[in-house]
């Protein structure tokens, strides 16, 4: 099964830290790059979330957010205050006030004003339990992406088997032509010589033998066909039965192929087998702008 690089997933859960919500999409790259937004709270999960996603996804610009709504939920921050400080204080003042004669009562505004009587705190949570919540989220999030990729690769799949088959047929055409264009060259030959000598000598058939020779030679393709054939095989085993990624490996034999058909065009020297070439490239290039967008 062969993915897309491209897709959006979302995953949003009522959790034991708040409502989560998680949205991921993906373009086209050639590496594998997770960036991720989170809020400040949730800031000591970024490493954790990249390597999720790295984990289930090979190839493609990854971009996460991570969003949390704490209404109804205890708040980030608490109020601590310090009672036996504050009893401290009191008993201090109380002292101090019958020391100095004061009459003046020691109000509780006083008191919490002291420095330490009142501190506010971070609450803190459990990493564990902050982690088991969003990647759960994370989890549904990236499966809808992967869902999306796949069916998108799907696609994918159908339009290079078409491409495929295509080139197959043009390869089979391609070696069917190649011993006719020695002929031709052979029947050129000897009709380019009797109108040249006009009847007036014998025409050396060995001569003209050794000249179709080399011809065939120079133009001889077999080679390049038998690795045509060997590359689009290639294609179609990836495309049918790798689980991993592929994208990387196809560009690869796509550029291979593209340079065989070059050296067939160049050898040929023939009308039909470099039109055939022409249709060839044009599939080929086709399949390597797909290939672009293939994990």
């Amino acid at each position: 099964m062969i993915r897309s690089m491209t897709g959006f997933g979302r995953g949003e859960l009522n959790t034991e830290i708040g409502h989560l919500a998680v949205e991921i999409k993906s373009v086209n790259s050639k590496t594998c790059s997770v960036i991720v937004r989170l809020p400040e709270t949730l800031l000591s999960m970024e490493s954790r979330i990249a390597s999720y996603v790295r984990s289930r996804i090979s190839r493609g610009q990854i971009n996460v957010s991570v969003a949390i709504d704490r209404d109804g939920m205890p708040a980030g921050r608490k109020v601590v205050i310090d009672r036996e400080l504050a009893r401290e204080y009191c008993e201090q003042l109380a002292e101090v006030k019958e020391y100095l004669s004061l009459t003046e009562p020691v109000s509780l505004r006083a008191v919490t004003d002291l420095p330490g009587v009142i501190n506010i705190e971070e609450r803190r949570e459990n990493p564990d339990a902050v982690w088991s919540a969003v990647s759960r989220v994370l989890t549904t999030a990236v499966n809808q992406l992967i869902e999306m990729r796949e069916i998108e690769g799907s696609a994918i799949l159908q339009d290079f088997s078409t491409r495929l088959k295509t080139m197959s047929q043009l390869t089979e055409q391609i070696n069917t032509r190649s011993p006719e264009v020695v002929e031709k060259y052979r029947q050129r030959l000897q009709k380019r010589i009797a109108d040249l000598l006009q009847d007036q000598v014998n025409i050396d058939e060995s001569r003209i033998a050794v000249e179709v020779a080399i011809m065939a030679e120079r133009c001889d393709i077999t080679e390049e066909v038998v690795r045509l054939e060997s590359h689009i095989s290639q294609i179609e085993d990836s495309l049918k039965n790798s689980a991993e990624p592929v994208g990387r490996h196809l560009d690869f034999v796509l550029q291979e192929i593209n340079r065989e058909v070059n050296t067939i065009a160049s050898k040929a020297s023939d009308t039909q087998i470099a039109a055939d070439c022409i249709w060839f490239k044009g599939e080929t290039d086709k399949m390597r702008e797909q290939v672009q967008n293939i994990e």
